[in-house]
This record gives structure tokens, sequence and C-alpha cells, in this order.
């Protein structure tokens, strides 16, 4: 019979501290021998991989990022930001479907780059480095090639990098849902805090924190600025003072783990303060977790005979883990403290609009209808069209990572990616709402399985199985590159690519300066009058978001001063009879398919104007 141990809880404790075994250690999954370490688990590889793959992330993300224009959406976003960033007010509204954490993320971005392509669009693309970045933790179960050739291919892939590039939720909502299982699985493992979690951690408490100084500052500082920014740095830094000190007890309690599921609490806030589609991700990887298990259930592998997970993500090990701690009521109260408190904090603008707390349930009536009337005119079959046409490599490769991980059953977590990945495809397909951008939600998983069933191939004793994990990886990788650069950097806006969906041609950009010629030349540059009476006009908000003069009637209206008049070609016989009396027509400019917008000059500055 066994002895019973005699140790006491610090000792428990300091074996936690230094890194030994539980003294009951979390049920793991029975193993072969130690194999010899190959070379793809060889430090040298791993480190080269990494460093290939995050050059490859970062440099397809932010090249030249204010290269294709605006999108129509872009120009709605950069509204809200614009208004966010020069009055410091954004309110929530829920017939807008999307959550506020865009334009505040955004709005840090544009005071360090400036309001522009650049400033905003860096949000999202450094959202997808960090989609990338993700999939390293994962290398465990992926392996060190599945890793590697789950993250080279997201960081490659065409879509994942488009979208990357656009100034949308779309990232961010990815990102945070992404978070989410990461964090599960690090507190199923009993990891120590590593200095990313315990950074997430540290940076969201001051972004908690944050309101507090605000209030103080203004109480202090009233209404001398000067007085209320130095009293602002003058908070802030006694508020890293105070996380400083909850980072202390945070890393001491239970060796920090709460703080893995801490993190999933505010990842979920965070997802739905993103996206009205939270419940569509979260909800599909629930039912992957129920689905496993019924699975496991039917098919019965045999553990005995082969390699497994090295820690098994059942529920069992995620309650035994949970279960064990000394503390699980208050882990379960702060959790939902948080959850609650980051979703008030984004939806309530930060303590200063409480109308956007009781918008964040009633953006999912708007939601319900829009999901059925807009966006209806593809296909059941869209997505996977365009996967095929854009990802086809990517999207064989989840087809047969997600067949190898059923056929072995060998890995919860491989079985989860597959049914994460096909389960959206489903999901996403069934409702009627289809839009291109919609695809990053599945593309990520898809890598990761993918990951998985090259990794499978390449570290199988069978000859056949190597060259054809050669193969395929080369092929993918090739194809994405192909793909990606010949997207993102020569036809963004060629209509004939799936993920260019109704974008801004590149030849608006030359109305953009045109009117700028014509506002310098005035004499009056940013002051200039300029009249849009054309009824489609985003995203020139965005363009013209530092002229005082720019006026979006969407109608003819009356004007003999202005400098500058936009109309529409549908309205070119009106227009012709309203103003050419003082105006004279300079050219017209195709915005987007199907819109053409028409410039006119005042007379007077004609012939000043050269045209380009």
């Amino acid at each position: 019979m066994a002895q019973k141990s005699n140790k006491t809880f610090a000792q428990l404790r300091s074996e936690i501290l230094n890194d030994e075994p539980f003294e009951k250690p979390l049920e793991k999954s029975p193993e072969k021998s130690a194999p010899t370490v190959s070379f793809f688990d060889s430090p040298l590889f791993w480190r080269v991989g990494t460093a290939l793959v995050l050059i490859v992330a970062v440099a397809l993300r932010f090249y030249d990022l204010s290269l294709k224009p605006f999108h129509h959406d872009e120009g709605v976003n950069g509204f809200f930001l614009k208004t966010l960033f020069k009055s410091g007010i954004y309110h929530y509204d829920p017939q807008n479907y999307h959550g506020p954490t865009l334009y505040f993320f955004a709005l840090v971005s544009s005071y360090l780059f400036g309001l522009n392509d650049f400033g905003v669009r860096l949000v999202p693309a450094l959202f997808g480095v960090l989609c990338v970045v993700g999939i390293f933790s994962l290398r465990r179960y992926l392996g060190s090639v599945g890793a590697l050739t789950a993250g080279m291919l997201i960081a490659f892939s065409p879509g994942m990098v488009f979208i990357s590039r656009y100034f949308i939720h779309e990232m961010l909502f990815v990102f945070f849902t992404f978070s989410v299982p990461l964090c599960i699985v690090k507190f199923i493992e009993r990891s120590k805090v590593g200095s990313i979690a315990a950074s997430a951690m540290a940076i969201l408490l001051m972004v908690c924190l944050f309101p507090g100084t605000l209030n103080f500052a203004s109480i202090v500082g009233g209404a001398n600025v000067e007085i209320r920014n130095v009293a602002i740095i003058g908070f802030l830094v006694l508020e890293a003072g105070i996380v400083f000190l909850l980072m202390r007890f945070l890393l001491g309690w239970e060796v920090g783990r709460p703080i893995y599921l801490l993190l999933v609490a505010a990842s979920a806030a965070l997802i739905f303060a993103t996206k009205e589609t939270a419940f569509i991700s979260l909800g599909t990887m629930l039912i992957a977790v129920v689905c496993i298990s019924v699975w496991l259930m039917i098919w019965q592998p045999d553990k005995e005979t082969m390699w497994c997970e090295p820690v098994e993500l059942s529920f069992r090990n995620f309650r035994a883990s949970f279960t064990e701690s000394n503390s699980a009521v208050l882990t379960m109260i702060l959790c939902a403290a948080i959850f609650a408190y980051v979703a008030a904090l984004f939806f309530s603008s930060f303590f200063t609009y409480p109308g956007g707390v009781y918008g964040a349930f009633e953006a999912y009536v708007f939601w319900t209808k829009t999901g059925s009337k807009d966006h209806t005119q593809n296909s059941p079959f869209a997505y996977l069209k365009w996967l095929w046409a854009m990802e086809a490599f990517l999207l064989i490769l989840g087809a047969l990572g997600a067949l190898i991980a059923f056929a072995k059953a060998k890995h919860r977590f491989a079985m989860f990616a597959a049914l994460w990945a096909w389960g959206l495809i489903a999901a996403y397909s069934i409702i009627p709402y289809k839009t291109p951008w919609l695809s990053v939600n599945f593309i990520l998983p898809l890598g990761l399985i993918a990951g998985y069933g090259i990794n499978e191939l390449a570290t199988s004793r069978e000859t056949w199985q190597r060259s054809a994990a050669a193969f395929l990886a080369a092929g993918a990788f090739g194809w994405a590159a192909y793909q990606s650069i010949d997207l993102n950097f020569y036809k963004y806006d060629d209509d004939s690519k799936p993920y260019v969906y109704a974008h801004t041609r590149r030849q608006f950009l030359d109305l953009v300066k045109d009117i700028e010629r014509t506002a310098e030349i005035s004499g009056k540059s940013k002051d200039a009058s300029i009249l849009i009476v054309s009824p489609d006009y985003w995203p020139l908000p965005w363009y013209l978001r530092d002229y005082q003069g720019a006026a979006f009637f969407g109608q003819i209206s009356k004007s003999e001063t202005a400098e500058i008049i936009i109309g529409s070609v549908t309205q070119a016989a009106e227009l012709d009879k309203e103003y050419a009396s003082h105006y004279d027509f300079i050219g017209t400019y195709t915005m987007r398919p199907g819109v053409d917008l028409m410039l006119y000059v005042r007379r007077d500055l004609t012939d000043k104007v050269t045209v380009k």
C-alpha cells in the first residue's frame, strides 16, 4: 500500500516554485520510451524557424501599410476614431454592430504615430503578428515542425495578411478568441507564468485602473489643461506602482497560475466588446470540446501503444487543476468580476457613457436582422470557394490534418483545432450573411490543424510520409507567398480576388490629390470649402478629416462660393444645371465598382489647377 504523504502545503508550494513535479501530478497520457532528440527538436532549428516566421509575418503586415486606399468600412471606423481622437467622445451604437475595442486601441496608436493611415492600421497589423506568436506556445502539442508550419502558413496567408492591413475589427477579434484556448491550455499544464502572460496581466491592470487616473487628474487639474496633463502623468506613475504591487501578489498566489484564468475572463470580455459574433466562436469551441469526449468514448484508442499529449487536455484535468487550488472560489469570483468589469469598461467608454452597457445587449436584436438580410447574395458554399481560390493548400492540409487527428485520436488539441476550424466554416456557411473578412476566423485554426498534419507526416518513420510532408509544406508556402504578395501589393483593388470586396480603387487617390492641390492653390489650404453632394462618398470623410470646410450633404445643394464640388455621375445632369455657371468640370474618378465621382472646381481657380 502506498504511504500517505506527510508533506505540508508549504513544502508542496516550495516544489512548485522550484518548478518540481507535484506529489500527485495531473494525469498524463502514457508514452513510449523517450526517443532520441531529432534535429527538428533541436534549439537551433526552433530558434531559426521562429525568427524566419516572425520576419515574414512582420514584413508582410507592416510594409507600406498606406499603400491601398481605405475601404468604405475603414472610412466609417476612421470617422468614429477621429471623433474620439479630437473630442474624446465615443458612444457605442448597437446599430453600428461592432464594439469599441478597435477605437480605443487605435486611439493609443494614433497618439503615438498620428491620426493617419499607418497609425490606425498599425493596430490590426500588430494583432495579426500576435496571432502568429501565439502559435509558438503550442509547440508541445503541434510539434516543432507543426508549430513552425502553422506559424508560416498563417504568416503567409493572403487572407490573414490582407485583413491585418485593414482598419477593421476582425484581427482583434481573432486574437482575443485565440487567447482563450491558449490560456486554458497553460492553466491545465500548470505552467509557471511566463513573461508574456505576466506582461499581458500588467497591461490589463493598467487599463482597468486608468479611469480612476483620469478622474483624479480631472479633479486636480480642473479646467486647466496643462495642470491636468501633469496630474495624469503623476497618477499614471502612482498607478504603475499599484500595478507592480498587485503583480507581486498575483505571481506569488498559486505560483501565478490563476493569472491564466483571469486572462481567459478578460479575453472573453474583449471578444464580446469587439464583435457581436462572439457567441459563434465561443459556442463552436465549446461544442468541439463536447464532441471530442463523445468521439473518444466511441473510438476508444489504445493509449498504451501510442505517444500522446504531454498533458491530457481533458475536462478532468482542468477540474483537477482548478479544484486543487486552495482558493478556487476566490478565483471564480475574480474571473466573473474581471469579465464584467472589462466588458463594462469598454462598452461604457471608460465609464463616461453608461448607455453603452445597455447597448451591448440591444445589439443582438439588430445583429440577428442584419445576419439574415445584409450581404446575403453569396452562396452557402461561398467560404469554401473563396478559400479554394486563395488558400487552396491550407484548405487541403486542414482537411488532411483533421483526418489524421481523428483517425489517430491521440491529441485532444489537434481534434479541438480541427473541430474549431471546420465547425466555424459550417456555422458561417449556414448564416446567410457572408463577407470575405469573416474567413480569418477559421483560417487560424485551419493553420493549426494543417501544421499538426504536416508534423505527423514529417516525424513518421515512413520515408514516403516524410517526403509527402516536405512536398506539401513547400507547395503550401510557395502558393501562399505568391498569393499574398500578389494580392496585398499589386492586386489589392482587383475585384477578381475574393478578399477584395467592393474595395476602393487606387484611382480614387488621384481625386484626393487633386482636392489637396486645388485647396492649396486657393490659398485656403485646410480651410478650403469643399461641398460633397454625392450620395456615396465613404471613405472620403477620412481623407478630408483635416478640412474644416468639408461638408457632406449627400444631395445637390446650392453654392457659388465653395472652392470644390464633388458629385456622382448619377447626378451628372443636375450637377451641370446647378454648377455650370460658376464651376468647371475637371474629371471623373472611380471610387469603387459602380460608384464614380465627378470633380468641379470654381472657375477662377480652374486655370491654376493642373490635374495629373
